[in-house]
């Protein structure tokens, strides 16, 4: 074996004898069967111990030293790791979980805090807008502009959350407002507010920026009611700009955190980064549809935000409250990943340390007890290392009967069957290239022949070409010679195909003497068709004009019998007019008469009673007339006393006088009462008088409405008339214009016709020349 191997370092690069042998092999397949098929396998490994000569640094090229302790400090450290990592990832996520958790809390707390909050705010509408001093109308005369808006300015003082209160009457004009305010213009224009005033409701407005103060704000519109017709009077809005929100998240969340409230158009209109605002919540987190999706208070980590950072995201919406309006918002929490999981990441930091702690010392002690355990091994390993070298006469010493002991046995024996191997590979690969030169040879004749095979098919393809080469300057009358190899086959195709070609222009030739002759005869018929259809729809035209004449005349009848069935309808309203007026007419009359009757009769009464006032003024004239007797009696009886008697003749002449005065008075009375009477005599007969006249006039209105509800029905009868021609000249007009759109139809289908009868003529010149062209084009070919 050392002299083989000796002889294999003087051949060309100084390659060992196997893999030279090699190298021959394998060009053609191993052809004999009494070489043993172990041979490849028994050469492996010694074209193994060159290749790890070359040093190639990979997990076969380590010593086993080097894997075993490589091996023994994974297996004494990996169960330190993955212990180590499997509570890193236990502890991993029950934090993870308890952050998302508690920040999935606080977002769902400051969402509820958002919603109460609004929720008082529509509470607080309410109860402004159903004060007294708004809605009694007696609190209204007694309060003063002034003093209502004092009273709504300490409401917003004390609330601290209102920028404007203001009331509206239903045309949104301001009636009054907060102090301090801005002039506040007409608000019926505002949707929200037109909305309080129809449905009777207090309305709440999304966020949006105010025409009236340019921020952007919240709006309330509650309704006003008075309270004693409990109609709608008016309307009070209150105001809340969103800079409120910040300060009522503040409060809860942390200065680290940010925040965003987003409305039902999904727009942010809060927000710590001023920059986000107006702006899509999905144009500013790229990961958040599914939080979205989902619409529940939850929490996503590793969110991306369009600045490319990553956020623990917290997402809430709003819960629908008994007495407030759906809002639909949603309400984002966010806070940076490194702060959220602060404690996490401390908590890996101890993992990390105490598992590379535990791992390196396991892996020391496991290295050590592998160093020992593989030492035979190694030595055994060195042994090997020189036999594949070419050192054959190494041998291993079997100390023992373990496994190591068979091995050490097993490599001496193959050492020695290495040695007879080598010599009938040498054999074999001089048989090898033997075999490979007499292919060669063949090979060479084989090419040789087909290379003579070859020019002699392209001369004999060349002789046909020339042969039909005529066939493509038009002349059909030629034949290929047909000879017994693959070219004459091809020839006897081309002679089928020349065959069927001169058939085919035979039929087209005379095919295109028929279509021209055709043509030739019908063109002059299909001229005199076009012109007959020209004229045709000449006709048609002036008929359609005529018939568009008529039409006209027709509605203008129809517009003549409109006017005179309008000019009939307001007479008969005249006259129902009339006869409501000469209803009312009687009736007043009827009233005059009861009234005159009434009268007369008052009159009677006073005439009697102005004859009870003249007994009466007779009997006190009786009266006076005896006291003016007694007087005198009086005085005479006193002038017989003498001086005793002077005294009473003094009230005697009084009483005298008296009765003369009394006397006068009662005669001028009963000349007052004379003439009452004769008065009242000539009113009663005047009223008398009256009262016939008043029947007379009644007679004659009665008369009066028998001739106007005679003329109504005339009228009405005139106007059914002038309808049934309305409607006669309604349906004639009607029916010329069916009849004009059904001449307009067959003028449009004359001028098409027409139109197709000059393209049809058209067509048939075109079909003569294309016949004409396709004879000239088919007389190029020879077919006899």
């Amino acid at each position: 074996m050392l002299t083989q191997k000796n002889q294999s370092q003087n051949q060309s690069q100084n390659q060992p004898v196997s893999l030279q042998v090699n190298q021959n092999a394998a060009d053609f397949p191993q052809e004999n069967p009494d070489i043993p098929m172990s041979l490849e396998n028994l050469l492996s490994p010694e074209e193994s111990l060159v290749k790890t000569k070359r040093k190639t640094w990979s997990w076969r090229s380590l010593s086993l030293r080097s894997k075993s302790t490589i091996l023994a400090i994974m297996i004494g450290s990996l169960p330190v790791l993955l212990t180590g990592i499997a509570g890193y990832l236990i502890a991993d996520n029950t934090v993870s979980e308890k952050v998302k958790t508690t920040h999935t809390q606080a977002t769902q707390s400051t969402a509820d805090k958002i919603n109460r909050f609004m929720f008082e705010r529509y509470g607080d509408a309410q109860v402004l807008a159903n004060l007294p001093i708004f809605t009694d109308p007696k609190a209204r005369k007694i309060y003063s502009l002034a003093e209502r808006s004092e009273i709504l300015t300490k409401y917003a003082e004390n609330y601290g959350v209102y920028d404007s209160i203001a009331v509206f009457d239903l045309q949104g004009n301001t009636i009054v407002q907060m102090r301090d305010g801005k002039p506040i213009s007409n608000y019926s224009d505002r949707p929200y507010f037109q909305e309080a005033i129809k449905t009777g409701k207090p309305v709440l407005n999304p966020p949006a920026k105010s025409k009236s103060s340019g921020k952007v704000s919240i709006e309330i519109a509650a309704p006003i009611r008075d309270s004693e017709s409990n109609q709608i009077i008016g309307a009070l809005r209150t105001r809340i700009p969103v800079k409120v929100f910040e300060d009522l998240i503040s409060t809860s969340a942390d200065k680290d955190s940010g925040y965003k409230i987003i409305d039902a158009k999904g727009i942010i209109f809060v927000s710590r980064d001023k920059d986000v605002v107006g702006k899509p919540l999905r144009e500013v987190f790229e990961g958040i549809d599914s939080l979205i999706a989902n619409n529940k208070a939850d929490s996503e980590t590793s969110v991306k935000t369009t600045n490319g950072g990553f956020k623990l995201v917290g997402y809430a919406p709003t819960t629908e409250l008994a007495g407030l309006p759906k809002l639909n918002w949603k309400f984002i929490l966010t806070a940076d990943e490194d702060v959220a999981f602060k404690a996490l990441s401390e908590l890996s930091f101890v993992f990390l340390l105490g598992g590379l702690v535990s791992a390196v010392v396991a892996g020391l002690v496991a290295a050590l007890l592998a160093n020992r355990a593989i030492k035979p091994i190694r030595e055994a390993a060195s042994v090997v290392e020189k036999i594949g070298q070419g050192d054959l006469d190494s041998r291993l010493a079997v100390e023992s009967e373990d496994e190591l002991g068979v091995l050490s046995s097993n490599i001496n024996g193959m050492v020695e069957q290495l040695k007879y191997l080598s010599e009938a590979q040498q054999q074999e690969a001089e048989r090898l290239e033997n075999a490979r030169r007499e292919a060669r040879a063949e090979a060479d004749a084989r090419a040789e022949e087909q290379k003579q095979e070859k020019e002699l098919l392209q001369r004999r393809a060349l002789e046909l070409l020339m042969e039909v080469d005529p066939v493509s300057q038009g002349d059909l009358t030629i034949r290929a010679n047909v000879t017994a190899d693959e070219v004459g086959t091809i020839a006897d195709s081309y002679n089928a195909i020349i065959r069927n070609l001169r058939k085919l222009v035979l039929e087209v030739q005379s095919a295109t003497q028929s279509v021209t002759q055709t043509a030739s005869d019908n063109e002059i018929s299909v001229r005199s068709v076009s012109n007959e259809a020209v004229k045709q729809s000449v006709a048609i035209n002036l008929a359609l004009e005529e018939i568009k004449l008529m039409a006209e005349s027709s509605r203008g009848v129809e517009d003549k019998a409109k006017q005179a069935e309008r000019g009939m309808q307001v007479a008969v309203k005249v006259l129902q007019e009339g006869d409501d007026a000469m209803n009312s007419t009687v009736l007043g009359i009827s009233e005059i008469r009861e009234t005159v009757a009434e009268t007369a009769k008052k009159v009677k009464r006073l005439g009697e009673t102005s004859q009870k006032i003249s007994r009466i003024v007779n009997l006190i004239s009786n009266f006076a007339a005896q006291t003016n007797l007694l007087a005198l009696n009086a005085a005479i009886e006193a002038a017989r006393a003498g001086e005793e008697g002077r005294g009473f003749s003094v009230v005697a002449e009084e009483v005298r006088d008296l009765a003369e005065q009394s006397a006068n008075s009662t005669a001028e009375i009963e000349q007052l009462v004379e003439e009452i009477q004769a008065q009242t005599n000539e009113v009663v007969a005047a009223m008398e008088t009256g009262t016939e006249q008043v029947v007379s006039g009644t007679k004659l209105v009665q008369n009066a409405r028998e001739k106007l509800t005679q003329i109504s029905m005339v009228s009405k009868q005139v106007n059914s008339l002038v309808q049934s021609i309305a409607v006669a000249a309604d349906t004639q007009t009607k029916t010329s214009d069916r009849i004009g759109e059904s001449m307009q139809n067959i003028a449009a289908i004359a001028e098409d016709t027409s139109k197709q009868s000059e393209d049809v003529a058209q067509s048939f010149s075109e079909l003569l020349q294309v016949a004409q062209d396709l004879k000239v084009s088919v007389s190029q070919f020879k077919v006899a």
